[in-house]
């Protein structure tokens, strides 16, 4: 066979084996095989299966997304909520109102709140009966020191140059208090104690001093003002509220309506400090306040009036002490031949003899009737130094006080004695409200009599507060400072007796305690020390002027001028022992004169006569009449 015969004969039965099979698929689509039209139905099926198999996997997504975007949602809008509510809280008014008594720190019915001069104190009152009263400290405090109360004695005094005002303490009906001898009625006990404190009435407290109160009660407050001052006022034009702070979220103190008045005390940004009439001090917003004009706020007077006038000398004092033990010893015109410009004298002639309140006298007529001669006043010296005497018992008493007084005034009427001075040096420092006390009675009669009333004190230290310097410089003519014992006789260090540093300060210091320059006069020494220092060992010995130049001659002690004394300074080492003195003399005393001149002091005196060369009254003339 040729090849194309095989190759027609193979492509026959490819067609032949076609037809086979069309054969064959024809016949099944005839026993029930899809026609065209259910094709496309299949087709649709799957289209639609596909669909569904889509949709249940877009359910399934959305099932899984849904409650993540509700979540989102959810946290979406609690955050909104929270911080909407955190901006609608910022500026949104509190409405919650502090509580009262905390704020005024009043805790106990019988509290009552003190608001003084725009100020919320920490100091309560005490309501008794329907009455206030304040204690005795805080009267001090923020009214008057005057007040002597005495529990022993169940007694107040208010003592004013010309008599004493004084109550019982605890009374119960009847209340009553005296000016002088004359009985005056009260609403009110004048004063009360518990546990030993003492509480004055505040109707009481009107009486002597200037101050403006009102009180409010729910809580118990009182609204003081004790400074006349000038206040800037503010009408609210909106009703408000005063806060504790300022800002709208702090605590509401009080209830502002339209037209109330306040005090503006201090202006913020947004808000001003402000105190309303009934005692709150808070904040207002600045927006709700129309300014207003200024008010005075004018003081109650007090009835019972204070007015010193002190008794005063022509020119300056040179007021010489002249140390005296014996009546008969003692002798003006010998003991003064050498002094010069010398117008006052101070014999110490009374001492204090027992807790009595005893006084012994050395007083001479003759001596004062010489000196008066001589155109020279004699102060009497009224001293405690020679005898131990327990001055709290005298003083603390009213009739022991009296008995002292009276002896006073009367043996200064007896001698003619032109004033009193005082040298009292063992004050207990708890005796000084009894010193004070004393000094303001007698200062009634010394006043009364014209006799001048003098102290002594030395230069002011924080031990001797309570020799009580501002009541001196009230109630008395002059006050001494004793400008010397800068050292003294046992100290346990070398140094001066009164160095131009020592001096001036002690002026200036007893002028910073209350006692006006024109009444101060400064004592100077006529003494000095030689101090010895001997195995470690230091002692002194005390040398009056001419004493002591004679003892730098004799053990050949070289002085030289110090600028930080103004005092000529020796010292000598003669085998295991070292010597050292301070001079007084002309040239220093010349500078303490220079000093007293510039502060304007009164003047000058001397502790004590017979110590002095004769040429220091040079010094001390030249300064009396400069």
């Amino acid at each position: 066979m040729r090849p194309e015969d095989s190759r027609r004969r193979g492509t026959e039965n490819n067609i032949q084996r076609d037809r086979n099979q069309r054969d064959i698929e024809i016949p099944r689509r005839r026993q029930g095989s899809p026609s065209r039209n259910a094709s496309t139905r299949y087709d649709a099926d799957r289209v639609a299966a596909r669909k569904r198999k889509r949709k249940k996997k877009l359910v399934r997504t959305i099932g899984k997304v849904v409650p993540f975007v509700v979540a989102l949602l959810l946290i979406a809008v609690i955050v909104g909520f929270v911080y909407g509510s955190k901006i609608v809280d910022k500026y949104s008014y509190s409405g919650e109102y502090a509580d009262k008594n905390d704020y005024f720190e009043v805790f106990y019915d019988y509290q009552v709140a003190l608001i003084i001069n725009n100020e919320k104190m920490s100091e309560k009152g005490v309501h008794y009966k329907n009455t206030n009263y304040l204690s005795e400290e805080d009267v001090k405090k923020f009214f008057t020191d005057r007040f002597y109360i005495n529990t022993d004695e169940q007694e107040i005094r208010y003592t004013t140059q010309d008599y004493i005002v004084k109550a019982k303490l605890n009374q119960s009906e009847n209340f009553t208090y005296y000016v002088g001898e004359e009985a005056r009625s009260l609403n009110s006990a004048p004063a009360i104690t518990n546990d030993g404190k003492a509480y004055i009435s505040v109707e009481y407290i009107k009486l002597f001093a200037d101050f403006d109160v009102t009180y409010f009660d729910d809580p118990s407050r009182l609204v003081i003002y004790t400074e006349a001052k000038q206040l800037q006022t503010a009408k609210i034009n909106k009703d408000t509220k005063v806060r504790y702070r300022g800002g709208v979220k702090s605590d509401i103190l009080e209830d502002l309506t339209e037209g109330d008045i306040v005090y503006v005390l201090e202006e913020l940004e947004d808000w001003a400090k402000v105190q309303t009439k009934s005692g709150y001090i808070g904040y207002v917003e600045i927006k709700r306040l129309d300014k207003g004009g200024m008010e005075t706020v004018s003081l109650e007077p007090a009835d019972i009036m204070l007015s010193y006038n002190p008794i005063k000398m022509n020119g300056k004092i040179n007021m010489a002490f002249h140390q005296v033990f014996d009546a008969n010893a003692s002798d003006f015109t010998s003991d003064v031949t050498s002094t010069k410009a010398l117008n006052v004298i101070a014999p110490t002639w009374f001492r204090f003899q027992d807790d009595e309140g005893n006084i012994k006298s050395v007083a001479n007529g003759n001596y004062v009737n010489n000196a008066h001669n001589a155109g020279v006043q004699v102060w009497a010296v009224w001293t405690d130094v020679d005898n131990e005497v327990n001055l709290k018992s005298i003083f603390h008493s009213s009739e022991k006080r009296k008995l002292v007084i009276d002896t006073m005034i009367s043996k200064t009427k007896e001698y003619g004695i032109d004033g009193i001075n005082l040298d009292l040096e063992k004050i207990p420092s708890d005796a000084g409200e009894d010193w004070a006390e004393f000094l303001r009675e007698l200062s009634i009669e010394t006043h009364n009599a014209g006799i001048i009333l003098s102290v002594d004190n030395y230069a002011p230290t924080a031990s001797s507060v309570h020799y009580k310097r501002d009541v001196q410089g009230e109630v008395c003519d002059f006050v001494v400072v004793m400008g010397y014992d800068e050292h003294w006789a046992t100290s346990s260090e070398a140094g001066s007796v009164a160095s131009i540093g020592f001096v001036e300060d002690g002026i200036v210091n007893t002028n910073k305690c209350g006692v006006p320059m024109n009444k101060i006069i400064n004592a100077v020494p006529f003494y000095t020390r030689v101090w010895k220092t001997k195995n470690g060992e230091l002692s002194s010995d005390t040398f009056g002027i001419k004493g002591a130049r004679n003892w730098c001659n004799e053990n050949g002690i070289e002085l030289n001028w110090n600028d930080e004394t103004c005092q000529y300074y020796g010292y000598k080492e003669n085998g295991d022992t070292i010597y050292q003195i301070w001079m007084e003399d002309e040239k220093s005393l010349e500078a303490k004169m220079s000093v007293m001149q510039s502060q304007g002091i009164a003047g000058v005196a001397e502790w004590k006569l017979g110590l002095e060369p004769e040429n220091v009254w040079d010094v001390i003339a030249a300064y009396i009449n400069s």
